[in-house]
């Protein structure tokens, strides 16, 4: 015998946009983009997992799990992942959503490719417990496959398979840790302001989504910063503009009274958009990030290891510490 929770039980408390579908029983959690987590606390003697069943891509996404604050074990995702032989006490557990599989493998937008948690089985007799952050403030990335933290552990654009995320130690995660905030994503590997990438919607477009025909449901944020822009190459001025000021209308509508920050293209992406960035953050009034004369270690691809992820946190968590209300 043993207790069976599902995944909308309100002990289990989310981080970043899962999105809430029926499965074949019951409802199921889902998260198609990498950074994003979840926690709880329980008792009894193991814990499983048991998530949705996964065909539609060989290379299946990957997760971090920390129990009881010991060093996270980083994981393939299985249909049920269980913990046991445990002691019979209260028990905490913290899962990250590392890596999924990006567009150039299989359209997430579309088959709802991702990490989707259904239950959570509990030895008989166990019990949850909500286990809240405690953290008073919420910060939201709008970006790509750097703001997802894709390519951290190496690999290039054709190979972009989850082993090579480490959305763990994102810069976004990695400035929620020196804040002491909760972060949110809506980033997408491809992703860019003003063009579609296979079935992905430009920014403006899939903000106000998490799937196609899912509405999303943020709480109020404290800050949101946009890091996008880097697939942005060859779009003209105009374009791009319209575009940006298009997504600066639906974030600002939903979150009129927060800090926004703009993060134009780290060189050498989208030449030429650093000034348009930088003109829409003046006209816009939002908090423009100056990161043209940033070193980064950009050795995957174009993208930031872990190291380079460091960095970004190191410049932005003071800038967007000093705005937060």
């Amino acid at each position: 015998m043993r207790n069976l929770f599902p995944a909308d039980h309100p002990h289990i408390t989310y981080l970043g946009r899962w999105a809430d579908l029926p499965a074949e029983t019951g409802r199921m959690k889902l998260a198609i983009t990498s950074g994003g987590g979840f926690r709880f606390k329980f008792t009894g003697l193991s814990v499983t997992l048991i998530f949705q069943p996964f065909t539609v891509d060989k290379f299946r996404p990957e997760l971090s799990y920390s129990l009881d604050g010991l060093p996270p074990m980083r994981i393939p995702l299985a249909p049920a992942v269980t913990i046991s032989d445990l002691a019979a006490t209260e028990h905490s557990l913290i899962v990250w959503v590392e890596g999924v599989a990006v567009p150039l493998h299989v359209k997430r937008w579309s088959c709802r490719q991702g990490v989707g948690l259904r239950s959570v089985a509990l030895a008989a007799a166990g019990q949850l417990a909500p286990y809240p952050t405690g953290h008073a403030k919420k910060l939201l990335i709008i970006g790509d496959s750097i703001g997802e933290g894709l390519l951290m552990l190496g690999g290039t654009a054709g190979t972009n398979y989850p082993a090579f995320a480490n959305a763990r130690l994102n810069f976004g995660n990695q400035i929620g840790a020196r804040l002491h905030a909760d972060v949110w994503f809506q980033c997408f590997g491809g992703a860019a302001i003003a063009k579609p990438f296979q079935d992905l919607p430009p920014a403006a477009a899939n903000y106000p989504f998490i799937l196609q025909g899912v509405t999303h449901t943020d709480p109020a944020f404290d800050a949101i910063l946009i890091e996008a822009g880097h697939n942005d190459y060859g779009i003209e001025p105009a374009r791009f503009v319209d575009a940006y000021r298009t997504l600066l209308a639906i974030v600002r509508q939903a979150n009129p009274t927060t800090s926004v920050f703009l993060f134009p293209p780290l060189q050498p992406h989208a030449p030429g958009k650093f000034g348009l960035v930088q003109a829409m953050a003046a006209e816009t009034k939002c908090v423009f990030i100056d990161n043209s004369g940033w070193k980064i270690a950009m050795p995957n691809d174009g993208h930031p290891d872990v190291a380079g992820h460091t960095q970004i946190a190191d410049y932005l968590a003071p800038l967007i510490a000093a705005h937060l209300k």
